[in-house]
């Protein structure tokens, strides 16, 4: 056995005064359980391990990173018949083992990092979500959400992008590659494999930029909602990268804002009830209130308080409160009431205000029959009915029934009511009644601001004199 000698310790070790010597190392007793120091992070952190053996000793190194334990052998102990080219000396078993627990903290951090990445979900895997989630609120029926997993095949690469990852590049040049599907041609009714015929290049017509806008309000809700939900796993700047990369595009030609006059308003609610009593009610509520149809289809029984002559609307399911706000009275006319009460009488108040007959198809050959009542869902279940009441109320063909709400934003304003309470009373802000019917504002103050005009007429002048 060597002589012992003086050996610096190591800047950082602790006190070792078991194993930091041979001559120390000489007067321990063999076990198969190491003599432990630490040499970095007290306890928990790097320890450098002394086992000795009966003939052969060797250096172990062990580290604790958050509750994960490793340990490793380091080499032979420079000591006595030590075989001098793997042995290492207690500065060298060290020195390696500091480096082993930083290579070991990177592993391990690298490994969780890309747990972290494997849990936070793809684009398409948080549209497809979103869709589920769109899906239950519209009752099961297809929301415009499925036009935009359309054109997110899951084999391209926008789609297979992690939400960690997203950028506002990425969804740019998403944005840019939106172009209409083209038709499946091919026959259902082919019983033989035909070889397939080379068509020519084809540029698809890229979507309108109405379309497009639609489409990327609905990626954005959906990458919003998943970046709520995964806030801890991805980085704190993807918020922003959404925010900035689902601008809506500027459109030059705005459609033409739908206006209908009082005549028109009565004419298409008339035409409404000849074609179904069902849809009556719904642009009924729509001419006099001027709401949305997805407040109109949440009203309740107790909504419609006969004795305040009023209707509590739902608010809206605009953009992402974190709790709804409370439902706006809506004032009635007398005979608009009368016309509602039969929709409450003997009904319980939780019930939905409004409901409609749900057809099936039975007998052979097939027909449609009546099956059950229940409320309505999303506003496509009115397009049909209401294309047949626009028809017969001789309304241009293109009507929409959002036009009455438009027509009702712009009665109050024609009738003097501050844009304010006009804003309220449709569950919107001041400043889209602003953008949207500033022309009709300026009529609006115009006129009130010409009933405290000057007047430099002689005759009234000498009046006032008088």
């Amino acid at each position: 056995m060597t002589a012992p000698s003086k050996q610096a310790k190591p800047p950082g070790t602790t006190q070792a005064p078991q194993i930091d010597t041979p001559a120390k190392r000489a007067k321990l007793q063999p076990r198969k359980n190491p003599y432990w120091v630490g040499v970095s992070g007290g306890r928990g952190g790097v320890s450098l391990g002394y086992r000795k053996g009966k003939s052969l000793s060797a250096w172990v190194v062990k580290v604790v990173i958050d509750g994960d334990r490793i340990e490793e052998r380091l080499g032979s102990v420079a000591d006595g018949d030590a075989d001098a080219g793997e042995s290492l000396s207690y500065t060298a078993a060290v020195s390696a083992a500091l480096t082993w627990g930083r290579q070991q903290a990177t592993i391990i951090e690298a490994s969780r990092e890309a747990d972290r990445a494997a849990a936070v979900p793809t684009v398409r895997s948080v549209v497809e979500a979103y869709e589920v989630q769109r899906r239950k609120a519209a009752g099961g029926k297809d929301t415009s959400v499925s036009a935009l997993l359309a054109h997110l095949p899951p084999d391209s690469k926008f789609a297979k992008m992690r939400l960690a990852q997203v950028t506002d590049k990425a969804i740019e040049e998403w944005v840019g590659q939106l172009k209409r599907m083209p038709p499946n041609r091919q026959s259902k009714r082919t019983t033989k494999p035909r070889k397939p015929k080379v068509a020519p290049a084809v540029e698809l017509a890229p979507l309108k930029p109405s379309s497009r806008n639609r489409m990327v309000g609905d990626l954005r809700a959906a990458l919003n909602a998943a970046a709520t939900r995964h806030r801890k796993e991805i980085p704190g700047h993807i918020s922003t990268e959404i925010k900035a990369g689902t601008r809506n595009e500027p459109i030059e030609d705005e459609a033409r804002m739908q206006l209908l006059n009082d005549g028109q308003v009565r004419a298409i609610v008339a035409a409404s009830f000849e074609v179904d009593e069902d849809l009556g009610y719904v642009v009924f509520i729509a001419a006099v209130t001027g709401a949305r149809f997805s407040q109109i289809a949440r009203l309740t029984v107790a909504d419609v308080q006969v004795a305040k002559g009023r209707v509590m609307m739902p608010s809206s399911r605009k953009g992402r409160k974190r709790k709804p706000h409370p439902p706006a009275a809506i004032p009635i006319d007398a005979g608009a009431m009368a016309r509602l009460a039969p929709l409450v009488t003997r009904r319980a108040g939780s019930e939905r205000l409004l409901i409609r007959w749900v057809y099936k198809r039975v007998g052979s050959p097939p027909r449609w029959i009546q099956d059950t009542r229940r409320p309505w869902g999303v506003s496509s279940e009115t397009s049909k009915r209401w294309d047949k009441a626009v028809a017969l109320s001789g309304l241009p063909a293109d009507t929409i029934m959002y036009a009455l709400r438009h027509s009702s934003i712009v009665r109050g304003l024609i009738a003097g009511l501050p844009v304010r309470l006009v804003a309220a009373l449709h569950d919107t802000s001041v400043v889209m009644i602003e953008k949207h019917y500033s022309a009709f504002i300026t009529d609006m103050t115009d006129e009130l601001a010409r009933k405290h005009a000057l007047s430099v007429d002689e005759q009234p002048l000498a009046q006032a004199a008088e």
